[in-house]
């Protein structure tokens, strides 16, 4: 209750692991964990979007963060993880994947019929990551003919996609 009444929103919770919103007053102290999850160009965009993203969830292990995720919508039927950050020592441990189910859900209740991501194309773990929750790679080709090549391109936009990552979907229906 108390982290309730200081705007921390307690969501899932999980043996030592807990997941919550973190409003954006209290963002800046996930920026640390950037800082060891990120660098050049990702770590800039990075904690310039936490401050103004819609959702922030955070992950924390006896009180402390170890892993977060940016979660955006697009428009009243799609959703994008801008991010996920997981802590070097608290990676391979279950964070991530708790994250992205999080996400997940928090569109679904938002009734959205579809969630997108991107990832390096070099990251192996990350791409591994969206796949086990059934992300599968896309093309602007392929969003083109489903939204439109005007629509695609203000999608990919908002998203920031930049060449060299893979875009990910999953559909939530």
């Amino acid at each position: 209750m108390a982290e309730r009444e200081r705007g921390v929103q307690t969501l899932i919770q999980d043996s030592d692991l807990l997941v919550v919103d973190y409003p954006p007053g209290k963002r800046e102290a996930l920026e640390r964990l950037l800082e060891k999850s990120f660098e050049g160009w990702y770590l800039r965009h990075s904690k310039r979007t936490i401050r103004n993203i819609e959702t922030v969830k955070a992950a924390l292990r006896s009180g402390a963060p170890v892993g977060l995720t940016m979660l955006k919508k697009l428009d009243e039927r799609y959703g994008y993880v801008f991010y996920i950050a997981v802590a070097m020592e608290e990676r391979k441990k279950g964070v991530g994947g708790r994250l992205l189910d999080e996400a997940l859900a928090h569109f679904g209740r938002l009734g959205m019929i579809g969630v997108y991501a991107s990832v390096e194309e070099g990251n192996e773990a990350s791409r591994k990551l969206f796949q086990s929750r059934k992300f599968v790679h896309i093309s602007f080709g392929d969003e083109s003919k489903k939204h439109g090549v005007v629509r695609t391109l203000m999608m990919y936009r908002t998203m920031r996609v930049v060449p060299g990552e893979i875009l990910l979907y999953r559909d939530l229906g």
